[in-house]
């Protein structure tokens, strides 16, 4: 939820009080408009939980469609480009459920634990649009990456660009799973950066071993 929705909901519990929760809004309201790049890192305070995961569902839908071009996005973090090899349409299915639904339910039970406010519909929002920069890195390196049996392991230009256009994007995702994991779950300090962390590590491996299973 964007933070204004957040103010409206403590105030609706009895969490905050309705003066203070003006106040609150009337600030949001006059505070400066944030910069291109900051609205990049984070666009969660813009897109609420519902649109967010609208977005996220384009995402995984895209996702299954360019995975008919030779692409697995078997895990949290995963993408594996094989233009010689194309994903069952299950699998791909599969893929997205343990790559984007299941990262979702568990980061959302992790931020219970700490508060009863947290909706799940916005942490499948923050992880499903999340996953957008998986996507674009697909489509930039389609056209790039050899085939799996002509990939050596002496290293190269080519190799060593497509290297770095993972990274570029990887580091894309975490960091608007971790701004969104920290808009959806309201958490600060410790419990946000530690808890993160820890997500991410066993997300990943829960990813896997649903696929395992799933398949």
């Amino acid at each position: 939820m964007t933070p204004a929705e957040r103010v409206r909901r403590l105030v609706e519990s009895g969490s905050v009080a309705p003066g203070e929760g003006e106040r609150l809004l009337a600030a949001m309201r006059a505070a400066p408009p944030r910069s291109r790049l900051a609205a990049l890192v984070d666009p969660f305070d813009r897109f609420g939980g519902g649109t967010a995961a609208l977005l996220g569902a384009a995402v995984a839908v895209a996702s299954v469609a360019v995975s008919r071009l030779g692409v697995r996005f078997d895990g949290l973090l995963d993408l594996h480009v094989d233009r010689a090899s194309v994903p069952a349409l299950h699998v791909a299915i599969a893929d997205q459920i343990a790559g984007w639904l299941l990262p979702a339910v568990s980061f959302w039970l992790f931020a219970r634990v700490f508060g009863k406010h947290v909706r799940l519909l916005d942490f499948v929002g923050m992880t499903g649009l999340a996953r957008l920069p998986i996507l674009v890195a697909a489509l930039v390196l389609l056209p790039i990456t050899p085939p799996a049996a002509e990939i050596t392991a002496e290293p190269s230009a080519s190799l060593l660009a497509i290297a770095l256009i993972g990274l570029v994007f990887v580091v894309a995702n975490v960091t608007l799973l971790y701004t969104g994991f920290r808009n959806a779950s309201g958490l600060t300090g410790a419990k946000l950066v530690g808890g993160f962390i820890g997500l991410v590590v066993v997300v990943e491996a829960l990813s896997k071993i649903a696929l395992s299973l799933l398949l």
